[in-house]
């Protein structure tokens, strides 16, 4: 369920929002809103359908009915159809394009994402700004300090090479690896796994991805890793979908877990799973995003 937040002049509105008897949705905003109020951010967490952007849309207009507005910012952690951005297959649409087209007649003058699922998206969101994984995985000391002392970080396939290798010049990593894997496009079944690159015998290794839906990348990919020697093997993901449970993970083969909460809850954290306040990363990245 998306959670919706408006903040006007630096001041958190207070909203409600429900459903019509004919699934139609509404929202309202609670608090007075200051007509000479030119600021406005929003952060829409977890959104993921049409329903939750015609939310945004209406609260947005609410406010620009009222106030002067002279700066609008969206706070969207999590870029609905971001993994939809081509056409897969003869008759598919380019889904992130067509959901683009909507957000755009929205007009903010910046929507911020957190680690895109990849740079297509930048070429269809107006006005688009990108805090890249390897900005939101260092708001994690407890992750920061593990790479630091040695440990490795492994790509799970090629598309995620190029994020992973700004990690590691981030961190100062000294090597990282590389796995494949095949999937099929029609059925989404997933073989092949493979170590392309990197010497994994007895370390503890970390795979880093923009997003876990089932995990059954993860599960394939570790046990390529464990057969390799490697010594544990961690998850980063900055979108935690997690659609089967992170017990689903954890009893296959993968031993700790960090994500943000752009699209799950403090409530998932528990011993081997620390989740990053999406609330920290935007407000230690507003400089990154202000210009």
């Amino acid at each position: 369920m998306m959670k919706l937040q408006l903040i006007v002049e630096g001041q958190e509105m207070a909203l409600e929002s429900g459903r019509f008897p004919d699934g139609a949705v509404w929202a309202r905003v609670l608090s007075p809103l200051d007509p000479q109020a030119k600021t406005l951010t929003m952060r829409a967490s977890a959104m993921q359908t049409l329903d939750d952007l015609m939310l945004v849309a209406q609260v947005l207009d609410a406010v620009r009915q009222r106030c002067l507005l002279r700066q609008t910012i969206l706070e969207l952690p999590w870029l609905p159809y971001a993994r939809q951005d081509r056409s897969m297959r003869d008759g598919d649409s380019f889904a992130l394009k067509v959901f683009a087209g909507f957000l755009n007649q929205l007009r903010f003058d910046r929507v911020v994402v957190l680690d895109p699922h990849s740079d297509v998206a930048a070429g269809v969101v107006d006005r688009l700004v990108a805090i890249p994984q390897h900005r939101c995985l260092t708001h994690s000391r407890t992750l920061v300090e593990k790479l630091a002392q040695g440990m490795m970080l492994i790509a799970p396939d090629a598309g995620a090479l190029k994020k992973v290798h700004a990690l590691a010049q981030q961190v100062n990593a000294a090597d990282y690896g590389i796995l494949g894997k095949h999937r099929d496009i029609a059925s989404g079944a997933l073989s092949g796994f493979e170590l392309l690159k990197g010497n994994v015998a007895n370390r503890d290794v970390l795979i880093a991805d923009d997003l876990c839906d089932a995990g059954g990348t993860f599960i394939g990919s570790a046990a390529v890793l464990r057969a390799a020697g490697a010594r544990s093997v961690s998850l980063y993901v900055t979108h935690g979908l997690f659609s089967k449970g992170v017990d689903h993970l954890l009893n296959q083969g993968i031993d700790h877990i960090w994500s943000t909460t752009s699209l799950t809850g403090d409530e998932l954290a528990q011993d081997r799973v620390e989740l990053i306040d999406i609330a920290t990363i935007y407000r230690s990245e507003g400089a990154f995003h202000a210009n």
